[in-house]
């Protein structure tokens, strides 16, 4: 794979990842509803992004959340949906915040992630090389699964690619 291709694998069925823009999309329409009636919740909230249902996915969230209020992936796909909803600065300051609270932990590899894409949204490119790398490098010392490495590095080229 190269930086110039513009999908690659979320891990979420029916969804990919579209560069530039670093957005999911919808590739396979019947994956994706098969994941909305019948894959967990945050893999539904993904799909809802996806379909840019973004207060179908606010309140999938906040459903999970009420079973699951300590869900780090839930509080990840929430600012998520905050920064397509346009209000990226406030999607940063809750990323700051479950950074803290995700410090030395398995989890802070993915918040670091969602920082890198807020700050690319805001066009903070130095920001995001360096948060997508430790992403990355995280993600390798956790030994989080391949498709959640692949998607730090893809978006840390794009990021690099882009200072250049």
């Amino acid at each position: 794979m190269t930086v110039l291709e513009t999908h690659f694998a979320l891990g979420v069925p029916g969804v990919e990842m579209e560069l530039p823009r670093m957005r999911p999309v919808v590739v396979d329409e019947n994956a994706a509803m098969e994941t909305l009636r019948s894959g967990e919740y945050g893999d539904r909230v993904v799909v809802l992004i996806a379909l840019q249902r973004y207060a179908d996915a606010a309140e999938a969230i906040t459903e999970a959340r009420l079973l699951d209020p300590g869900n780090t992936r839930l509080r990840l796909l929430d600012t998520e949906v905050v920064r397509w909803t346009g209000d990226t600065d406030r999607a940063v300051r809750r990323l700051r915040r479950i950074l803290e609270e995700t410090a030395g932990s398995a989890d802070e590899p993915e918040v670091l992630h969602q920082l890198g894409a807020c700050f690319y949204s805001l066009g903070d490119v130095r920001a995001a090389v360096t948060r997508f790398r430790e992403a990355w490098q995280g993600r390798e010392q956790w030994h989080a699964a391949e498709v959640r490495q692949e998607c730090s590095r893809r978006c840390y080229e794009l990021a690099s690619a882009s200072l250049s």
